[in-house]
């Protein structure tokens, strides 16, 4: 072979391999669907993916911080909820205890009612999530209250913090919501057990004022906990938002352009066969011997 047939040979060769080579990364990208996954691919699209893909895990992160929250937030006013109702019922009794015409003997029937109030209230007081209390104050391993009422938890609260300075409440002051034995929820219902179990109607009529008191202890504490819901609710709006943005922007910098990829793999595919083609007929070299 002329030294000239073999310069170009030397060339078809590397544009072929060349070509091969790109037409295996194309059938790459096209399988995984991306088509940047390595700096070589594209440094800037790389770099910006990175920074991109950080911010994105930071917001699944919050998301699912969030829905934990949300859950929590939910139990919590649920078990206030339930508190209000068991409250009304006790004011009606209350009422009903101080009327005078009714009896000793129905009196401590109605007392026997209160006490199982108080013990769905206090249990509602020991309300967990995920084994963590929720109105003990800071203390979410310890319960709120023992079976007399007495409080075992602090006035301090837990907040959630999420990626862009957010916080949220997650537990709350059980004895500034339900009082203790002595005061508060708990202590004007185990009065009026007393009161109603002792058949002194003076001291029945004398708690329902410290019931409507608790009456709004438990409202602003479902305020409360509203307020934190929606706060919450917005922000996971929010969030949800810029996840999408951020996985569309991820994409729009790594993810492959299957039409084009396919057009492009069959341009090449077309160049390899022109190129074999063309090194195949230079001086009767076999293309077996070309191609090894």
């Amino acid at each position: 072979m002329a030294i000239s047939d073999l310069s170009l040979f030397n060339s078809m060769a590397f544009a072929l391999d060349t070509t091969t080579a790109h037409i295996q990364s194309i059938q790459q990208a096209i399988a995984s669907g991306k088509q940047v996954v390595q700096p070589s691919d594209n440094l800037v699209n790389y770099g910006q993916a990175q920074l991109l893909g950080a911010r994105a895990s930071a917001v699944t992160n919050d998301i699912n911080t969030g829905q934990q929250v949300q859950g929590l937030l939910t139990t919590a006013d649920n078990s206030l909820s339930n508190v209000g109702n068991w409250l009304n019922s006790a004011i009606s009794i209350a009422t009903e205890g101080a009327d005078g015409s009714v009896s000793t003997n129905q009196m401590s029937m109605l007392g026997g009612q209160v006490q199982s109030i108080l013990q769905q209230v206090t249990g509602q007081a020991n309300t967990q999530y995920a084994g963590a209390y929720l109105f003990s104050g800071s203390q979410t391993n310890t319960a709120p209250y023992d079976p007399s009422g007495n409080y075992a938890g602090n006035s301090g609260n837990n907040f959630a913090s999420f990626s862009d300075g957010t916080k949220v409440q997650t537990t709350f002051d059980g004895k500034a919501i339900f009082g203790d034995v002595n005061n508060g929820l708990i202590g004007a219902l185990t009065s009026l057990q007393n009161a109603l179990q002792t058949g002194d109607k003076v001291a029945t009529a004398a708690t329902l004022s410290q019931l409507q008191t608790s009456v709004q202890s438990v409202a602003s504490a479902r305020g409360n906990v509203g307020v934190n819901e929606n706060a919450l609710t917005s922000f996971l709006a929010n969030a949800n938002s810029e996840s999408t943005t951020l996985q569309a922007s991820i994409s729009s910098l790594t993810d492959v352009d299957v039409a084009k990829a396919a057009l492009d793999q069959q341009q090449l595919l077309l160049q390899e066969q022109a190129l074999i083609s063309m090194a195949s007929g230079l001086g009767k070299i076999p293309l077996v011997n070309i191609l090894a």
